[in-house]
């Protein structure tokens, strides 16, 4: 569970955050859509981090699977992506040397 007004992870069944004081218990949806976007936006950031770095996009996507779903997806597609790309590509050039006759 996670504080809608911090961020911070709670034990669940808390009513009030002890990190920033929140009261837990408003049942106001406006309040959880604003916290669920600033934290878990699944800005297109996250899936350019991916492809740059796909080992980062995969940790990511690993750590955030559960408490930011956006975010995580978004890496992780970013990720995906470059790793396909890279094999097609690897395929691609040794079938282009394979077919113009050189030899290893």
């Amino acid at each position: 569970m996670f504080c809608k007004h911090c961020g911070k992870e709670l034990a669940e069944g808390s009513k009030f955050c002890p990190y920033c004081g929140g009261n837990l218990e408003e049942n106001n949806e406006n309040s959880k859509m604003t916290n669920q976007t600033s934290y878990d936006s699944g800005s297109a950031g996250w899936g350019i981090l991916g492809f740059l770095i796909p080992v980062v996009g995969l940790i990511l996507f690993i750590v955030w699977h559960d408490s930011k779903p956006n975010n995580a997806r978004n890496a992780g597609i970013g990720a995906l992506i470059c790793v396909c790309l890279s094999i097609v590509i690897s395929i691609f050039s040794v079938c282009a040397v394979a077919a113009s006759g050189a030899q290893f």
